[in-house]
């Protein structure tokens, strides 16, 4: 899907934030503080560039994020964390981290040159300590990557011996078009097409199988 034309000053500052660092699987985590209560909502989307969300219903999964941001730009106070895993090399992952309050919203980095700029020993504090947790937060992230990972490997592993078998392609097939079908009746083209050409390839891999 692509980005919901419906806006509002939350999905704007969003939907910018996501397209920094370019395309790649975006890692969303948003705080929100107000009277003493913190909020925590956190998602996966996969981002594809031009405004593409590519990966899960992204509509839902973004909704409470959105809330959130828009809610800390009238009262309390909010923190946006976006970290991204590339597409491409270097895969090396990114962060990205803003503040929203007072009706703005800024970068961590501006936000302490706004608040200890006039200080230089309070601001270099805070970029030490800005440091350390944008190490922190990629540590996390890196760690949730590579679980994802370990656990992709482990079902290819199992999946293996089943692949040589026709009732698993023609099992693929009928999942596959079934997945076309729902991305027409949702007018999800691009999901449309690429159902189509996996179902597409599972007839042939069945057809190479022995019934």
């Amino acid at each position: 899907m692509t980005f919901s034309q419906t806006t509002t000053p939350g999905r704007l500052h969003l939907n910018q934030a996501i397209t920094h660092d370019g395309p790649g699987m975006k890692f969303i985590r948003a705080a929100y503080c107000r009277n003493a209560t913190m909020t925590i909502h956190s998602t996966e989307v996969l981002y594809g560039g031009d405004g593409l969300l590519i990966a899960g219903d992204a509509e839902a999964q973004l909704t409470p994020i959105i809330g959130t941001l828009d809610a800390a730009l009238q009262q309390g106070a909010a923190l946006l964390e976006i970290v991204t895993e590339p597409v491409a090399p270097p895969t090396r992952l990114t962060i990205q981290r803003y503040y929203l309050y007072g009706g703005r919203h800024r970068t961590d980095a501006v936000s302490n040159e706004e608040r200890f700029g006039h200080d230089p020993h309070r601001l270099a504090a805070a970029e030490r300590s800005r440091r350390a947790s944008h190490a922190a937060a990629l540590r996390r992230v890196q760690h949730e990557v590579d679980e994802r990972e370990a656990e992709r490997e482990r079902s290819a592993a199992r999946i293996a011996p089943l692949m040589k078998s026709r009732a698993f392609w023609l099992r693929r097939h009928r999942e596959h078009l079934a997945m076309a079908r729902g991305a027409r009746r949702a007018g999800e083209h691009n999901w449309h097409a690429y159902a189509l050409n996996a179902a597409a390839f599972d007839r042939t891999q069945a057809a190479a199988l022995p019934a």
